[in-house]
C-alpha cells in the first residue's frame, strides 16, 4: 500500500515538473505576442529647394504583428494647390494608392518596403520661401501608420533692368535734359532690399535718376524708374554707350545704352555761318589777289 502511494506521488511530481515549463513557455509566448503595427520611416524628413523646385522623399514601411499579409491604404496630404503622388521606387512612372505589406516570419526583423513620395507646386504658383509640411499615411482597418516632411522653400532673387520702350538706344541733346526710363523687375520669390544705381559714362557726362534708390521691390514686382542723360555742351555729334547699373541687397544687373548725340539747333546754325564765312573769305581773298 505504502509502495503503491510513493509510486503514485512520484508520476504526479513527474507531470507536475513536465507541464510546468510548458504552460509557462506557453504563457510567456502570448504575453509577448505583439500587436499589429505599421511603421513609417525615412531618412530625410526635411528636404530643401528653391521656389519652383519639387520634392521627392523616400519613405520605408514596415508592418509588424499579423500573421498574413495586409493590403494598405497609401494617402499623401500637402499644401493647397501642391500636387502630391506616391510611387513605387520602381518604376517611377507609376502612381500607386496601395501597397500590399507581408508581416516578418516569427523572431525576425521588420521587412522594409520603400516608397517614393513626390510633392510639387503648381507651375503657376511661385511659393514664399518658408516650411511646407506634407503628411503621409498607410492605413488598413484599425491599423494606421503616419510620418510628417517638410519641403523647405528657400529664396531666389531675380533681379532684370529694360527699357521701357524696349529700346536699347536713345537720342540726346548736347547740352540739355534727355529723358529716359527703365523698368526694374524683382522675378524672383523674395523682395529684393536698397536697390541704388550707378553707371559708367563718358567723361563730363551728367546721369541722374529718380527716384535716387528703391528701399524695398517686392517678390513678382517691378517699378519705372526715369534717368535723366545730359551730355557736355560742348560734345561731338556721334554715338555714345552708357552702362547703368541697380544694386540690391541680394542681387545687381546692368544693361548698356547707345547714345546718339545731336548737338542743339542753334550751334548748328551757328556752324553753317562760320562755314558761310569761311568761304566768303576765301572767295574775297582769291579775288583779290588774282586782279593783281
Amino acid at each position: 500500500m505504502k509502495l503503491r502511494i510513493l509510486v503514485g506521488l512520484s508520476l504526479l511530481l513527474v507531470s507536475l515538473l513536465v507541464i510546468s515549463p510548458a504552460a509557462a513557455i506557453l504563457a510567456q509566448e502570448e504575453e509577448e505576442a505583439p500587436p499589429e503595427t505599421i511603421t513609417l520611416t525615412t531618412t530625410y524628413s526635411k528636404l530643401s529647394g528653391i521656389a519652383g523646385s519639387s520634392f521627392e522623399f523616400e519613405v520605408g514601411l514596415a508592418y509588424t504583428g499579423g500573421t498574413e499579409a495586409r493590403v494598405f491604404d497609401l494617402a499623401a496630404t500637402g499644401p493647397q494647390n501642391w500636387t502630391t503622388s506616391i510611387t513605387p521606387s520602381y518604376p517611377k512612372d507609376k502612381q500607386i494608392q496601395d501597397i500590399r505589406l507581408e508581416p516578418p516570419p516569427p523572431f525576425q526583423a521588420a521587412l522594409v518596403t520603400k516608397i517614393l513620395v513626390n510633392l510639387a507646386p503648381p507651375y503657376w504658383l511661385l511659393p514664399e520661401p518658408g516650411d511646407y509640411q506634407i503628411t503621409v499615411e498607410a492605413a488598413s482597418g484599425e491599423i494606421k501608420g503616419t510620418i510628417q516632411l517638410t519641403a523647405v522653400v528657400t529664396s531666389t532673387y531675380i533681379m532684370s533692368l529694360a527699357p521701357t520702350e524696349e529700346r536699347l538706344n536713345t537720342t540726346a541733346t548736347a547740352g540739355r535734359d534727355n529723358y529716359f526710363s527703365i523698368e526694374v523687375n524683382n522675378n524672383g520669390s523674395a523682395a529684393i532690399d536698397n536697390i541704388t544705381f550707378s553707371t559708367r559714362k563718358p567723361t563730363g557726362w551728367t546721369i541722374e535718376f529718380s527716384p535716387e534708390k528703391i528701399d524695398t521691390l517686392a517678390a513678382q514686382d517691378s517699378q519705372t524708374v526715369e534717368v535723366n542723360i545730359k551730355p557736355p555742351a560742348k560734345t561731338i555729334a556721334g554715338d555714345y554707350q552708357i552702362s547703368l547699373t541697380a544694386k540690391g541687397q541680394q542681387i545687381s544687373d546692368d544693361i548698356d545704352i547707345r547714345v546718339s548725340v545731336e548737338t542743339p539747333t542753334i550751334w548748328g546754325w551757328v556752324g553753317v555761318a562760320i562755314i558761310v564765312l569761311v568761304i566768303a573769305g576765301l572767295v574775297y581773298i582769291f579775288m583779290r589777289f588774282s586782279r593783281r
